[in-house]
């Protein structure tokens, strides 16, 4: 369960759609939830300062309705700051200690979309936090879930997120692995179909025993009873993971896309260029992006 949250608030009607997943997340007994709404800095000083006033009235408001959706002893916390939104909201939630920052994504899946190719995006980059990018109307608790799993040591961290996002009991998961064949595209004369066919075959189960060994390991780290009891379920895929997961995605009719940054050239990286950035542009499913332990970033 989270303890703190943190939801950025734009104060528009789009925001309903972030606070009604965010409602919906498992929350521990007296858990905490920062709303932040920040202005921008390029107001003049007199628009600034009505801008603040009304931002601090229409949030407060925000709060008081929110507030009725989550268990008894919440705390609900309105929060206006002025300057970069995705500074402001980064370094907040490291100031808070957020589990997990909630931010909301627009309906355009280009590069131009304006809010995630800058705030939602730069969150994910800056807040060295987890980040739940919601797309999806909620309407109901996470019930088909999907893991993009990468063979790194990095596993256990994306399947406690995992858990502590799913209600109890926890659905089946989909554990999606995108696996290559090097050497497959090599021609020499004397080798025969068969034995081109037989070398795919051994990479494909060198995957399945990878993603098994993994899974089992990373399973048996994880502090949560409830692991051992989660049916998962397989995807193996022969190609690029920016290919397979998108469609695991869509003929799976995934709800949650789990993925985690490390495998995938890393959260320190350029967000955009890395697999795990086309991932979360590409997928119409909402997506949570975890990242490395900030005591082992420098070297992902």
């Amino acid at each position: 369960m989270f303890r703190s949250l943190l939801i950025p608030v734009d104060l528009t009607p789009s925001a309903e759609r972030v606070l009604g997943r965010a409602a919906m997340l498992p929350l521990a007994d007296g858990a905490r939830v920062t709303l932040v709404h920040v202005i921008p800095r390029w107001l003049p000083t007199d628009a600034s300062k009505r801008a603040e006033g009304d931002a601090r009235k229409a949030l407060a408001a925000t709060a008081k309705r929110f507030a009725k959706q989550l268990p008894k002893g919440t705390v609900v916390e309105p929060v206006v700051k002025v300057g970069s939104p995705a500074a402001e909201i980064a370094a907040h939630a490291r100031e808070v200690e957020a589990d997990l920052i909630v931010v909301g994504r627009g309906s355009g899946r280009s590069i131009r979309d304006a809010f995630l190719g800058s705030t939602a995006e730069r969150i994910v980059r800056e807040g060295q936090r987890p980040v739940l990018v919601v797309r999806l109307s909620p309407r109901a608790s996470y019930r088909k879930p999907a893991l993009a799993l990468e063979l790194d040591q990095a596993a256990c961290d994306v399947i406690t997120l995992l858990l502590q996002t799913l209600p109890s009991p926890c659905p089946p998961v989909a554990v999606v692995h995108a696996y290559n064949a090097p050497y497959q595209n090599l021609i020499y004369p004397s080798l025969s179909e068969e034995e081109g066919a037989g070398y795919r075959n051994q990479c494909r189960q060198q995957a399945i025993q990878g993603v098994a060994k993994l899974l089992a390991a990373a399973v048996d780290q994880v502090d949560d009873p409830e692991a051992t009891e989660v049916p998962w379920k397989t995807y193996i895929r022969h190609g690029s993971p920016r290919d397979v997961i998108p469609k695991v995605v869509e003929t799976a009719n995934i709800d949650l896309l789990v993925l985690g940054t490390r495998g995938y050239a890393g959260i320190a990286h350029a967000f955009l260029g890395t697999v795990a950035g086309e991932v979360l542009r590409e997928v119409g499913c909402d997506v949570l992006v975890v990242p490395p332990r900030q005591d082992t970033s420098a070297s992902a």
